[in-house]
């Protein structure tokens, strides 16, 4: 696109379009800078509110503890509770507790008993004696480390803001005494009221985060993972929106009395200011980024006008030059590189002055001495014509001899190609054969192997039948046995009556086991006839296998003859062959030779021919070269060049 364009336009458009995007470089990274600063002061100053709200947090349980202190250190208090007086600790401390629930927030007064019993409520009298060990753990380390300990806790009465002092009396542990402060909506309503920041606080139970109070309603503005990444201790900061409001939002981890977290404070603050004021720093930064690009344009526009008009006094003196006039000389001014590139000019006007003189006079000497060259020429590409012919002639003879030689190498090679296929099909049908009589040894001696498993098989079924006369002769016995208890089983009468039912059932199972074996001696005979035929004619089959074997062996000898036969065929034919190739190989290199020779001759006479050429060229060029010198306008010669180039 730029070099349709003027010189002036391509600088202008050029640096108009760098100076563009420095500008906007500058401007965004700035608008950057001042979001991401703008980001950061948010966070500190909304971590300053996370410190401040913790702070309170621990100035009410300093408090709480500073009441338990006072309490736990008065003699009168200390003796009735060590002696579990209720009803005087009841009287003496209630008017005080109403007191101080009415005018600072004190929303518990109790007393513990060891490990953390409850044996006094100022603010619930009626409940007392509880055991509060499984959840009120600030009370059962007071009373096992006899420590103070005072922060956050979840009691009966929610979260709460407490002090818990280990009371004594005469050196003995009898228990604790604690305060605890109002925590909740209120707190955080004040808390908002003195620094204009709305605050709430999550506590976390097991089914995930839920709100305790707050200044701004019953759900936390942050999602649960950023809610438990800073419960985990990262705090979170969110630009959200609060309705229509935009507002920046600080989630931070709270402990209890002992350090561990026990749910997330979350802050919002509106920044409508804030984005209020980066819009206007947006608007200024890009208004000043626009005066500064047209400003830069512009010193860019008169850099530029002022450039283009020396190149173009430069460019005219160039354009003389290549014009042919080298008469006059460049116009030079400055000490810029564009004056050096002038100087350079004007050295190149000198030396082309010069040279084009000395090619003059040159090209008059090449013109004489191409003439010259032409003439000698033309003699010697007639002699070498002539002797091309000749030996092209030896040449087309040679190539027939080849020809002759090829086709008879031809020929022998394909009866060593035959012989060879010969030799290999018989040696394959040897192996064949070799192969097919291993093939019948196998089958013989498996046959053999099958006989011997059938002979064998017919000896078993002779035990097996020896096996069923046992069994009948059992059975028989069996029988006889049976007929006899039962007719003792008769003789006996009532009594008889089972054991004659259990020899029946014997009998019965006799009659079985004899018709079983009936069956199974009809069986084992089927088997010994089926096994005798199978010996008979395994027997034929050996026979047959034998004469198979015997007749192979017969073909493989044949073969083997015919194969050595078919080797000493294929060695006379390949000697042949090769007496052939070595004939061919040889009238090949001849001709070979003789066309080189050729080729050499018809090369000698083309070169011949274009030196002749070339001279002819040679002088047209001298002509052509004094014309065009001719065109040059050389004037005087020019003097030295002695100025600075720089």
């Amino acid at each position: 696109m730029f070099k349709y364009l003027p010189l002036w336009a391509n600088i202008l458009l050029g640096m108009g379009l760098a100076i563009a995007l420095a500008v906007a470089a500058l401007t965004y990274n700035n608008l950057h800078d001042i979001d991401r600063l703008t980001a950061q002061a948010e966070r500190e100053q909304l971590a300053l509110y996370a410190d401040s709200l913790q702070a309170e947090i621990a100035s009410e349980t300093r408090l709480a503890a500073a009441m338990s202190t006072l309490v736990a250190n008065l003699p009168d208090i200390q003796s009735h509770f060590a002696a579990g007086d209720r009803a005087w600790l009841r009287a003496a401390l209630e008017p005080a507790y109403r007191k101080l629930h009415a005018d600072y927030g004190v929303v518990q007064f109790q007393f513990h008993t060891p490990p953390a019993t409850s044996m006094l409520r100022l603010h619930m009298p009626e409940r007392h004696g509880d055991d509060l060990s499984g959840f009120r753990h600030s009370v059962v380390d007071t009373n096992r480390e006899r420590e103070p300990q005072r922060g956050l806790e979840v009691g009966v009465a929610n979260l709460g803001a407490r002090g818990i002092v280990p009371v004594a009396w005469q050196g003995r542990h009898v228990g604790s005494v604690e305060f605890g402060m109002a925590f909740g909506a209120d707190f955080f309503a004040t808390f908002k009221q003195h620094h204009g920041v709305d605050a709430a606080l999550h506590l976390a139970r097991a089914d995930g985060l839920r709100t305790f109070a707050g200044t701004f309603g019953a759900q936390p503005l942050l999602d649960d993972s950023r809610l438990r990444a800073a419960l985990a201790g990262t705090p979170q900061l969110v630009h959200a929106r609060l309705g229509t409001t935009p507002v920046a939002v600080y989630a931070s981890a709270v402990t209890d009395y002992s350090g561990t977290p026990i749910g997330v404070i979350e802050l919002v603050r509106d920044r409508s200011a804030a984005l209020a004021a980066i819009a206007a720093s947006t608007r200024e930064a890009w208004l000043v980024a626009a005066l500064v690009a047209g400003l830069s344009l512009v010193l860019t526009l008169l850099t530029a006008r002022a450039l283009e008009r020396r190149i173009r006094r430069l460019a005219g003196g160039i354009k003389q030059i290549a014009a042919g006039d080298l008469s006059h000389e460049i116009a030079i001014d400055g000490r810029d590189e564009l004056a050096a590139l002038g100087h350079d000019g004007e050295r190149m006007r000198r030396h082309l002055h010069g040279l084009v003189g000395e090619v003059e006079q040159d090209a008059r000497a090449v013109d004489e001495a191409a003439r010259e060259i032409a003439g000698a020429v033309e003699g010697q590409a007639a002699t070498s014509s002539e002797m091309s012919a000749s030996i092209a002639e030896i040449t087309s003879t040679m190539e027939e001899l080849s020809a002759s030689s090829t086709q008879i190498a031809e020929y022998s090679g394909s009866v060593a190609e035959i012989a060879k296929r010969t030799y290999d099909d018989s040696l394959q049908g040897a192996e064949s054969m070799q192969q097919l009589a291993a093939q019948m040894e196998e089958i013989r001696r498996d046959n053999q192997h099958a006989l011997a498993e059938i002979v064998a098989l017919g000896h078993k079924s002779k035990e097996i039948s020896k096996v069923m006369e046992i069994i009948d002769t059992v059975a028989d016995q069996t029988k006889l046995i049976a007929f006899n208890a039962a007719l003792e089983a008769s003789s006996a009468g009532e009594a008889g009556k089972r054991f004659g039912v259990v020899a029946a059932e014997i009998r019965r199972l006799a009659d079985s086991v004899t018709d079983s074996t009936s069956e199974i001696s009809n069986k084992v005979i089927e088997i010994q006839d089926a096994i005798n035929r199978l010996v008979i004619n395994s027997e034929k089959g050996s026979q047959g296998i034998a004469e198979g074997l015997e007749a192979s062996s017969r073909s493989s000898e044949i073969l083997r003859s015919l194969v050595e036969a078919a080797g000493e065929t294929t060695s006379s034919a390949q000697q042949i062959s090769l007496s052939t190739q070595q004939q061919k190989t040889a009238s090949n290199q001849v001709v070979v030779a003789l066309r080189e020779i050729v080729t050499a001759s018809a090369d000698t006479a083309q070169s011949v021919q274009r030196i002749a050429q070339v001279a002819q060229q040679m002088t047209q060029l001298s002509t052509n070269l004094g014309q065009r010198v001719d065109r040059f306008e050389l004037g005087a010669a020019p003097a030295a060049d002695t100025r600075d180039p720089a």
